[in-house]
């Protein structure tokens, strides 16, 4: 030990230790912002002292408490930057999903309340037989929103006498069909990233398992490009960018996720985002590969195939999910790491490999980090028990991603910045730079994150303002 400690210096030696080590980014605060600092720890204390141990593993979104307390309200005003880590889909929370459905009078839901699934109405607008109009079911109180929660979310995971994993997976099965249907797309995607910029989200990059026709994956992806276009007319800060997937389920799908992958390049070559001054961005930026890691073929098992298609189509970066795993055995993230990653989905089994660990530090590899979603299916059942802590004080890059807001019945990223107040114990500096972060690893390109990050500046400061101002700091 370098320094010398007495009984007189070490309370103050302590305390230079305390607050090192609480700033898990070392980000000097302004002196506003410690001000506001202080008042997260005093919500933070009241939030725990009403809340008690449960807050640690109870969902945050089925405890009225915790939506009420001045910490959350905290967490939904935040300035959160961007969701780099969100599923096509599965984007908007489950309610706000409820609502928009109602809104589109073509889609049914079963009438026997067994399968939950959804159908669209014929094309003479007939309801096929055995179903009802989902927006008549909700008015009627045939269904009701609370009911659905337990079918259309892993909420009802626990009684279905199946694994989570595979209750998670029928879920996309149930609504397949919004993904089908091109008019719809348009219209969930004006609502969701609008909702998306309401909560403090300036950018969102969406991963989308593309269909075997290039033709139809090129029209799905216009149509999100449309909406984003209507969006950014409201919002001018507001980006999105996509991220195409295949899977990685088994031996028989890897010609359909090279198919998937061709078609992504068809539409990074075809769809461009024209919104700038300079235009002819991408729109599609890169490649994912997903599924239930445990019970799929291993990455390296896409080595090849990834090695080829990289090399002929350089553009097209890729944002594997790596890492999801408790499993002592799964070794993806060694394969993701030669494969040259730009970010890893999950990364939550990096602490298994130190010398790897070192190698992402220093390669900057971000991880696209998802608390509620690892705690929901089963990864992390204590929030503080994620070890993302870890890799923040270790250096390593993250950001705070939301995953499938809808199956987890979490709200847009405020769930997981509140998940890592309570459980990491993260500083308003640690906030700050998370939010930098989710810009500065996004797939922007260099004079968008100049500018996002500039907004992200002017909507921070805004925030800080408003708090002392209101709670008179």
């Amino acid at each position: 030990m370098n320094d010398i400690v007495t009984i007189k210096n070490y309370e103050e030696k302590r305390r230079e230790l305390v607050e090192k080590n609480l700033n898990l980014h070392g980000l000097v605060m302004r002196e506003d912002e410690k001000k506001v600092d202080n008042f997260l720890s005093e919500i933070k204390k009241e939030c725990l002292k009403n809340a008690g141990n449960d807050i640690y593993d109870i969902p945050v979104l089925t405890d009225k408490n915790l939506i009420n307390s001045r910490l959350y309200g905290f967490c939904s005003r935040l300035p959160k930057g961007a969701d780099l880590h969100v599923h096509d889909m599965a984007l908007l929370p489950f309610r706000e999903l409820v609502k928009l459905l109602c809104e589109c009078k073509d889609f049914c839901i079963n009438a026997d309340k067994k399968s939950f699934d959804l159908k669209l109405a014929n094309s003479n607008n007939k309801v096929p037989d055995g179903y009802i109009r989902f927006c008549d079911a909700i008015r009627d109180s045939y269904y009701t929103a609370d009911e659905l929660v337990e079918y259309w979310t892993v909420v009802g995971a626990e009684k279905s006498g199946v694994g989570v994993w595979e209750y998670f997976e029928d879920l996309f099965n149930r609504q397949a069909v919004m993904s089908d249907n091109v008019p719809f797309a348009e219209k969930y995607y004006n609502y969701t990233f609008r909702y998306y910029a309401k909560k403090n989200i300036m950018h969102v990059e969406v991963h989308i398992m593309l269909t075997e026709s290039i033709d139809q994956s090129a029209e799905y992806i216009r149509a999100m490009r449309k909406a984003y276009y209507s969006t950014k007319k409201e919002y001018p800060y507001f980006t999105v960018r996509v991220i195409g997937a295949g899977v990685k389920a088994d031996s028989e799908n890897i010609d359909f996720t090279k198919k998937c992958f061709l078609n992504a390049s068809f539409v990074q070559e075809t769809v461009k985002d024209e919104s700038g001054n300079d235009g002819n961005k991408n729109f599609l930026i890169g490649f994912d590969l997903v599924n239930e890691e445990d019970k799929s073929l291993p990455l390296k098992s896409f080595a090849n195939m990834l090695l080829k298609v990289k090399k002929q189509y350089p553009d097209m970066k890729l944002y594997i999910h790596g890492g999801e795993s408790l499993d002592a055995k799964n070794d993806n993230l060694i394969d993701a790491y030669l494969l040259g990653v730009s970010r890893v989905g999950h990364g939550l089994n990096l602490y298994r490999y130190p010398d790897l660990h070192s190698r992402y530090v220093n390669s900057e590899i971000c991880l696209e980090v998802c608390p509620i979603s690892n705690q929901r299916l089963g990864y992390t059942k204590d929030i503080r028990n994620h070890p993302a802590t870890e890799y923040l004080r270790s250096g390593m890059a993250i950001s705070l991603c939301s995953d499938d807001p809808a199956y987890m019945e979490n709200e847009t990223l405020t769930d997981d910045f509140f998940a890592g107040i309570i459980g990491w114990n993260l500083s308003l500096a640690d906030l700050k730079q998370l939010g930098i972060n989710s810009i500065m690893y996004s797939g922007l390109e260099k004079e968008e994150k100049t500018a996002s990050l500039k907004a992200y500046k002017e909507l921070w400061n805004e925030f800080i303002s408003e708090i002392i101002k209101e709670n008179n700091l």
